[in-house]
């Protein structure tokens, strides 16, 4: 019963110091500790005011956090069903940071060790090829979005290769803010 009783008091308490919060018509911490005297009252009615305000704010920050995570599910869910063959590349590097269901499809050998490091440029099967994509990147770099047309991809050996358009933009999704490079590879109907 006690327990039922502090519970509806703390929350009778909470209501009525968000109502003062949202009026403006609290002190601070500091105000009041510049005062020469400080009733305990206050002093507890002001640490219990800042205790709402970071457990609203504590609030607020994780429904934050739940937005951006459902966003981050939807985007790799898009990105790994997407019809396709689909890279993610760091902007910098050229390193392949992520491949969906298609371009470990199109390139299974490349795809067999699924520890191995891949970059984009590798993909061309010669130096001219390889040069296209480079180019294309730096494109990306600039902030601009680029298309590589005809160019030679190849799996691992260059016995085993495709014709293929890649197309390229710069977005700003990976993580900690770092730009990429979506990468979206068409390849022509017949395989070589």
């Amino acid at each position: 019963m006690n327990q039922a009783r502090r519970v509806s008091r703390d929350s009778i308490a909470r209501e009525r110091i968000t109502a003062l919060l949202r009026a403006g018509r609290l002190p601070s911490l500091q105000d009041l500790l510049q005062r020469e005297e400080v009733s305990l009252d206050e002093l507890a009615l002001d640490l219990l005011t800042h205790q709402v305000e970071i457990e609203v704010q504590a609030e607020q920050l994780r429904l934050a956090n739940e937005a951006l995570e459902a966003e981050r599910r939807k985007f790799e869910t898009i990105f790994h069903e997407m019809p396709v063959a689909a890279l993610l590349v760091d902007l910098d590097s050229g390193l392949v940071t992520a491949e969906n269901r298609q371009i470990r499809q199109l390139f299974p050998e490349r795809y067999r060790d699924m520890n191995a490091q891949h970059y984009l440029r590798h993909f061309g099967e010669n130096r001219f090829d390889q040069d296209r994509i480079s180019l294309g990147l730096a494109d990306c770099r600039n902030g601009q979005g680029a298309s590589v047309k005809s160019v030679s991809l190849i799996d691992k050996t260059p016995e085993s290769y495709v014709m293929s358009d890649i197309r390229m933009a710069r977005l700003e999704i990976a993580e900690h803010g770092t730009p990429c490079v979506l990468t979206i590879i068409q390849p022509y109907e017949q395989r070589f």
